[in-house]
């Protein structure tokens, strides 16, 4: 491992540790080192399951909250080091016109990084021919798993018509596309801005029929 992979394992271990202040950073890396044996290396970490990493750390503090376990996950999952911070949401009045509301599964700021069974929490942003704007940041607190969560996730979002997330599974996407929700798979973390930009130039370029059938369903169409 070069010096340069040392220091961004460095900094993404004490980056998931700050995300739980009851383990000390130095007991948290020998938690991971005595599951997953030493040198820790940024292969072992990805092996871990958000299961594991949550019953380990409660092993060691039994007050640990899985919001706090998730937050730690994502960190160590991320391809970008980053401290996993919500974006500040101060939307203006409703936006006017025909108008869809996309749901972004999201860990860091406003980028769509988050797998959608396992992000921090899922951004909405209304947007429409001429803006966007992000109208509600909502966390991700269910403990749940499986297909509960699934439902937890899609009841989170059921005002939505787009989802914006970085990985989907079969089963999840077809009960989001039952709930008349449109999924959109990225393959790379993406800035929000980049999607949002492309739903807009759909809208001001004469929309496909599932778009117009989406705006129609979930919203009445004003046209002036």
């Amino acid at each position: 491992m070069t010096t340069h992979s040392h220091e961004t394992l460095a900094l993404r271990l004490g980056l998931a540790s700050k995300s739980i202040p009851q383990i000390s950073l130095g007991a948290f890396i020998a938690m991971l080192g005595s599951q997953l044996g030493e040198p820790l290396t940024e292969k072992k970490l990805r092996a871990i399951t958000p299961k594991q990493l949550f019953t380990w750390l409660t092993d060691v503090a039994n007050d640990i909250e899985r919001g706090q376990a998730n937050q730690a996950y994502a960190i160590l999952m991320n391809a970008v080091v980053a401290d996993m911070s919500a974006p500040i949401c101060n939307p203006d009045k409703p936006l006017a016109g025909p108008k869809l509301r996309v749901a972004v599964s999201s860990n860091n700021e406003e980028m769509i990084d988050g797998h959608f069974g396992s992000c921090l929490r899922m951004l909405v942003y209304e947007v429409n021919r001429s803006a966007w704007q992000l109208v509600e940041v909502r966390p991700v607190h269910s403990v749940a798993s499986g297909l509960q969560r699934t439902d937890y996730l899609v009841n989170l979002i059921e005002d939505c018509q787009l989802l914006a997330t970085l990985s989907i599974g079969g089963p999840a996407a077809a009960k989001v596309t039952r709930a008349d929700i449109h999924p959109i798979k990225q393959a790379l973390p993406t800035p929000s801005s980049e999607l949002l930009a492309r739903v807009q130039q759909v809208l001001n370029v004469n929309p496909p029929p599932w778009i117009k059938k989406l705006l129609a369903k979930k919203e009445p169409i004003h046209v002036d």
